[in-house]
Protein backbone atom coordinates (compact mmCIF):
# COMPACT_ATOMS: atom_id res chain seq x y z
CA UNK A 1 0.00 0.00 0.00
CA UNK A 2 1.82 3.19 -0.84
CA UNK A 3 1.82 6.16 1.85
CA UNK A 4 -1.04 8.38 1.91
CA UNK A 5 -0.22 11.93 0.66
CA UNK A 6 0.43 14.49 3.13
CA UNK A 7 -2.08 16.84 3.45
CA UNK A 8 -0.97 20.87 2.80
CA UNK A 9 -0.80 22.61 6.33
CA UNK A 10 -3.32 25.33 6.65
CA UNK A 11 -2.19 28.90 6.49
CA UNK A 12 -1.91 30.45 9.70
CA UNK A 13 -3.76 33.48 10.60
CA UNK A 14 -1.16 37.10 10.28
CA UNK A 15 -2.20 37.53 14.01
CA UNK A 16 -1.29 33.92 15.36
CA UNK A 17 1.55 34.07 17.07
CA UNK A 18 4.79 32.00 16.10
CA UNK A 19 5.18 28.34 16.90
CA UNK A 20 8.93 29.06 18.45
CA UNK A 21 11.26 31.81 18.75
CA UNK A 22 10.69 35.48 18.96
CA UNK A 23 7.31 37.04 17.59
CA UNK A 24 8.08 39.27 14.11
CA UNK A 25 8.27 43.07 14.86
CA UNK A 26 4.78 44.58 14.02
CA UNK A 27 4.51 47.36 11.31
CA UNK A 28 5.55 50.57 12.81
CA UNK A 29 2.44 53.20 12.17
CA UNK A 30 1.93 54.81 8.90
CA UNK A 31 1.78 58.64 8.78
CA UNK A 32 -2.16 58.26 8.09
CA UNK A 33 -2.32 56.01 11.14
CA UNK A 34 -0.85 58.56 13.39
CA UNK A 35 -3.30 61.40 12.48
CA UNK A 36 -6.19 58.84 12.64
CA UNK A 37 -4.59 58.70 15.97
CA UNK A 38 -4.45 62.80 16.24
CA UNK A 39 -8.08 62.91 14.90
CA UNK A 40 -9.20 60.11 17.45
CA UNK A 41 -7.52 61.54 20.55
CA UNK A 42 -9.00 65.36 20.14
CA UNK A 43 -12.80 63.06 19.28
CA UNK A 44 -12.48 61.71 23.20
CA UNK A 45 -14.18 64.30 24.61
CA UNK A 46 -16.88 64.19 21.95
CA UNK A 47 -18.05 60.98 24.74
CA UNK A 48 -18.39 63.73 27.46
CA UNK A 49 -20.36 66.10 25.22
CA UNK A 50 -18.10 68.35 23.47
CA UNK A 51 -18.08 68.96 19.78
CA UNK A 52 -15.44 69.05 17.34
CA UNK A 53 -15.62 72.03 14.49
CA UNK A 54 -13.21 72.16 12.07
CA UNK A 55 -11.54 75.69 11.65
CA UNK A 56 -10.40 75.92 8.29
CA UNK A 57 -9.26 79.46 8.65
CA UNK A 58 -6.68 78.88 11.48
CA UNK A 59 -5.88 75.12 10.21
CA UNK A 60 -6.92 73.69 13.51
CA UNK A 61 -9.47 71.29 14.59
CA UNK A 62 -11.25 72.94 18.31
CA UNK A 63 -13.02 70.66 20.41
CA UNK A 64 -15.51 72.58 22.33
CA UNK A 65 -17.68 72.44 25.41
CA UNK A 66 -19.10 75.71 27.16
CA UNK A 67 -18.42 75.98 30.44
CA UNK A 68 -15.87 72.81 31.08
CA UNK A 69 -11.94 73.21 31.65
CA UNK A 70 -9.08 72.79 29.04
CA UNK A 71 -9.51 69.17 28.53
CA UNK A 72 -12.78 69.58 26.85
CA UNK A 73 -11.84 72.76 25.44
CA UNK A 74 -8.71 72.90 23.37
CA UNK A 75 -7.69 73.37 19.95
CA UNK A 76 -5.25 70.68 18.19
CA UNK A 77 -4.26 69.11 14.58
CA UNK A 78 -2.04 72.23 13.92
CA UNK A 79 -0.76 72.58 10.78
CA UNK A 80 1.36 75.92 10.61
CA UNK A 81 3.95 77.22 8.27
CA UNK A 82 6.78 79.00 10.71
CA UNK A 83 6.40 82.16 8.50
CA UNK A 84 2.47 82.54 9.56
CA UNK A 85 3.05 80.61 13.25
CA UNK A 86 2.90 84.13 15.45
CA UNK A 87 -0.31 85.43 14.08
CA UNK A 88 -2.00 82.33 13.80
CA UNK A 89 -1.28 81.56 17.83
CA UNK A 90 -2.42 84.76 17.97
CA UNK A 91 -5.61 84.53 16.38
CA UNK A 92 -6.45 80.99 17.56
CA UNK A 93 -6.00 82.75 21.17
CA UNK A 94 -8.17 85.25 20.41
CA UNK A 95 -10.62 82.53 19.12
CA UNK A 96 -11.17 80.76 21.86
CA UNK A 97 -11.15 83.40 24.48
CA UNK A 98 -14.07 84.60 22.21
CA UNK A 99 -15.58 80.85 23.14
CA UNK A 100 -15.72 81.77 26.41
CA UNK A 101 -12.79 79.26 27.09
CA UNK A 102 -9.04 79.48 28.66
CA UNK A 103 -6.36 79.13 25.55
CA UNK A 104 -5.77 75.56 25.26
CA UNK A 105 -3.68 73.54 22.62
CA UNK A 106 -2.59 70.13 22.54
CA UNK A 107 0.45 69.41 20.95
CA UNK A 108 1.17 66.13 19.22
CA UNK A 109 5.23 65.17 18.88
CA UNK A 110 6.06 64.60 14.95
CA UNK A 111 2.65 65.61 13.87
CA UNK A 112 1.79 69.01 15.08
CA UNK A 113 3.39 71.67 12.78
CA UNK A 114 5.77 73.56 13.24
CA UNK A 115 7.37 71.37 15.33
CA UNK A 116 9.15 74.09 17.19
CA UNK A 117 5.61 75.16 18.86
CA UNK A 118 6.65 74.40 22.24
CA UNK A 119 8.81 77.21 21.76
CA UNK A 120 6.67 79.64 20.58
CA UNK A 121 4.20 78.95 23.22
CA UNK A 122 6.70 79.46 25.86
CA UNK A 123 7.64 82.27 24.56
CA UNK A 124 4.38 83.64 24.78
CA UNK A 125 3.83 82.56 28.18
CA UNK A 126 1.81 79.56 27.83
CA UNK A 127 2.56 76.74 30.36
CA UNK A 128 2.40 73.35 29.82
CA UNK A 129 0.12 71.73 31.98
CA UNK A 130 -0.61 67.43 30.87
CA UNK A 131 1.52 65.26 28.88
CA UNK A 132 1.14 61.51 27.92
CA UNK A 133 2.48 58.57 25.81
CA UNK A 134 0.35 56.94 23.07
CA UNK A 135 1.02 53.09 22.90
CA UNK A 136 -0.23 50.30 20.27
CA UNK A 137 -0.36 47.33 19.29
CA UNK A 138 -1.23 45.27 15.99
CA UNK A 139 -1.89 41.51 17.66
CA UNK A 140 -4.48 40.55 19.96
CA UNK A 141 -3.27 39.59 23.20
CA UNK A 142 -4.02 36.62 25.02
CA UNK A 143 -6.52 36.87 27.31
CA UNK A 144 -5.42 36.29 31.44
CA UNK A 145 -7.17 33.02 32.77
CA UNK A 146 -7.98 34.20 36.47
CA UNK A 147 -10.44 33.63 38.66
CA UNK A 148 -13.37 31.33 37.27
CA UNK A 149 -16.10 33.51 39.11
CA UNK A 150 -14.69 37.00 36.75
CA UNK A 151 -16.98 37.89 34.09
CA UNK A 152 -16.77 39.88 30.97
CA UNK A 153 -19.79 42.15 29.54
CA UNK A 154 -20.86 44.42 27.47
CA UNK A 155 -21.83 47.72 28.56
CA UNK A 156 -25.80 48.21 27.67
CA UNK A 157 -28.36 51.18 28.52
CA UNK A 158 -29.07 49.01 31.75
CA UNK A 159 -25.75 48.94 32.88
CA UNK A 160 -24.43 52.57 31.95
CA UNK A 161 -25.48 54.18 35.60
CA UNK A 162 -23.20 51.17 37.47
CA UNK A 163 -20.50 51.81 35.13
CA UNK A 164 -20.63 55.63 35.54
CA UNK A 165 -20.31 55.02 39.34
CA UNK A 166 -17.27 52.87 39.25
CA UNK A 167 -15.33 55.07 36.34
CA UNK A 168 -16.95 58.33 39.28
CA UNK A 169 -15.00 57.12 41.97
CA UNK A 170 -12.01 55.56 40.12
CA UNK A 171 -11.38 59.05 38.19
CA UNK A 172 -12.52 61.19 40.37
CA UNK A 173 -15.78 63.14 38.76
CA UNK A 174 -17.57 65.32 40.25
CA UNK A 175 -21.03 63.63 41.38
CA UNK A 176 -23.39 66.70 40.05
CA UNK A 177 -22.83 65.40 36.28
CA UNK A 178 -23.75 61.78 37.17
CA UNK A 179 -26.92 61.84 35.39
CA UNK A 180 -25.45 63.57 32.33
CA UNK A 181 -22.42 61.04 31.99
CA UNK A 182 -24.81 57.92 32.28
CA UNK A 183 -26.96 59.36 29.59
CA UNK A 184 -24.03 60.03 27.31
CA UNK A 185 -22.67 57.03 27.83
CA UNK A 186 -25.70 55.10 27.54
CA UNK A 187 -26.73 56.84 24.22
CA UNK A 188 -23.16 56.60 22.67
CA UNK A 189 -23.46 52.45 23.03
CA UNK A 190 -27.06 52.63 21.79
CA UNK A 191 -25.93 54.28 18.51
CA UNK A 192 -23.26 52.17 18.09
CA UNK A 193 -20.58 55.02 18.51
CA UNK A 194 -18.79 53.71 21.67
CA UNK A 195 -18.22 50.49 22.92
CA UNK A 196 -17.42 49.58 27.03
CA UNK A 197 -16.92 46.78 28.46
CA UNK A 198 -17.36 45.73 32.61
CA UNK A 199 -15.36 43.48 34.76
CA UNK A 200 -17.35 41.51 37.54
CA UNK A 201 -16.00 40.03 40.14
CA UNK A 202 -18.93 37.46 41.89
CA UNK A 203 -21.44 40.05 40.71
CA UNK A 204 -19.79 43.13 41.68
CA UNK A 205 -18.33 44.89 39.15
CA UNK A 206 -14.39 46.08 39.64
CA UNK A 207 -13.53 47.62 36.30
CA UNK A 208 -14.34 49.18 33.36
CA UNK A 209 -12.53 50.34 30.00
CA UNK A 210 -14.37 51.94 26.55
CA UNK A 211 -13.47 51.29 22.88
CA UNK A 212 -13.85 53.47 20.14
CA UNK A 213 -13.36 52.81 16.22
CA UNK A 214 -12.90 54.37 13.11
CA UNK A 215 -10.51 55.89 10.21
CA UNK A 216 -8.47 51.92 10.42
CA UNK A 217 -7.57 52.40 14.04
CA UNK A 218 -9.32 51.84 17.18
CA UNK A 219 -9.11 53.89 20.83
CA UNK A 220 -9.04 52.39 24.04
CA UNK A 221 -9.58 54.86 27.14
CA UNK A 222 -11.16 55.03 30.58
CA UNK A 223 -9.99 51.81 31.96
CA UNK A 224 -9.95 51.72 35.44
CA UNK A 225 -10.05 49.46 38.20
CA UNK A 226 -11.16 50.23 41.49
CA UNK A 227 -8.72 50.35 43.92
CA UNK A 228 -9.62 47.45 46.69
CA UNK A 229 -9.12 45.34 43.43
CA UNK A 230 -6.26 46.01 41.85
CA UNK A 231 -2.94 44.13 41.74
CA UNK A 232 -4.84 41.31 40.48
CA UNK A 233 -4.68 41.49 37.07
CA UNK A 234 -8.21 42.85 36.40
CA UNK A 235 -7.21 45.94 34.64
CA UNK A 236 -4.65 43.66 31.95
CA UNK A 237 -7.84 41.11 31.66
CA UNK A 238 -10.07 44.09 30.62
CA UNK A 239 -7.55 45.77 28.74
CA UNK A 240 -6.87 42.70 26.51
CA UNK A 241 -10.44 41.89 25.94
CA UNK A 242 -11.01 45.36 24.74
CA UNK A 243 -7.85 45.14 22.94
CA UNK A 244 -9.02 41.71 20.37
CA UNK A 245 -12.48 43.77 20.30
CA UNK A 246 -10.86 46.53 18.63
CA UNK A 247 -8.71 44.74 16.08
CA UNK A 248 -11.83 42.45 15.24
CA UNK A 249 -13.62 44.92 14.71
CA UNK A 250 -11.85 46.13 11.53
CA UNK A 251 -9.01 48.19 12.94
CA UNK A 252 -5.95 47.32 11.64
CA UNK A 253 -4.34 49.26 15.00
CA UNK A 254 -5.66 49.43 18.72
CA UNK A 255 -4.02 52.29 20.80
CA UNK A 256 -3.72 53.87 24.00
CA UNK A 257 -2.99 56.68 25.81
CA UNK A 258 -0.74 56.54 29.21
CA UNK A 259 0.98 59.15 31.63
CA UNK A 260 4.70 57.75 31.64
CA UNK A 261 5.32 58.65 35.34
CA UNK A 262 2.92 55.97 35.68
CA UNK A 263 5.09 53.13 35.58
CA UNK A 264 2.83 49.93 36.50
CA UNK A 265 0.27 51.16 33.49
CA UNK A 266 2.72 51.05 31.39
CA UNK A 267 4.12 47.86 32.41
CA UNK A 268 0.73 46.28 31.94
CA UNK A 269 0.35 47.75 28.40
CA UNK A 270 3.70 46.58 27.13
CA UNK A 271 2.79 42.95 28.53
CA UNK A 272 -0.23 42.99 26.33
CA UNK A 273 1.85 43.97 23.12
CA UNK A 274 1.92 47.48 23.09
CA UNK A 275 4.75 49.87 21.55
CA UNK A 276 5.43 53.54 22.71
CA UNK A 277 4.76 55.89 19.67
CA UNK A 278 4.45 59.98 20.02
CA UNK A 279 3.81 61.60 23.06
CA UNK A 280 1.13 64.73 23.19
CA UNK A 281 1.63 67.73 25.71
CA UNK A 282 -1.80 69.60 26.85
CA UNK A 283 -0.43 73.58 26.76
CA UNK A 284 -2.40 76.43 28.37
CA UNK A 285 -2.35 80.58 27.98
CA UNK A 286 -1.19 82.84 30.27
CA UNK A 287 -3.92 84.77 32.19
CA UNK A 288 -2.13 88.28 30.92
CA UNK A 289 -2.31 86.40 27.54
CA UNK A 290 -5.50 88.00 25.89
CA UNK A 291 -4.10 91.35 25.94
CA UNK A 292 -0.77 90.14 24.60
CA UNK A 293 -2.64 88.40 22.00
CA UNK A 294 -4.73 91.39 20.43
CA UNK A 295 -1.20 93.21 20.07
CA UNK A 296 0.52 90.58 18.57
CA UNK A 297 -2.55 90.46 15.83
CA UNK A 298 -2.27 94.02 15.24
CA UNK A 299 0.91 94.12 14.67
CA UNK A 300 0.96 90.78 12.34
CA UNK A 301 -1.82 92.52 9.72
CA UNK A 302 -0.53 96.23 9.97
Amino acid sequence: MSEPAERPALPRPPTARPRSGAAPAAEQPSRAELESIERQLAALPTYSGAELRELPSLDALLVHHPGMGPGLNFATRLRWSPDETGLRLAQLEERLRAEGAWPALLVAEGLTEPADLPTWLAAAAWVEVESERVMWTRRPPTVPHLDPELRIEAVTRRSAAEVELVERIVFGLAVERAGERTDQLAAAVDEGRLRAFALRSRGALVATARLATGDGVAAIFGVGVLAEHRRQGYGALVTAVATRAGLASGGGLVWLSVDERNLPAVELYRGLGYQPSFAWHRWVGSADGQARSSSSSRRSTD
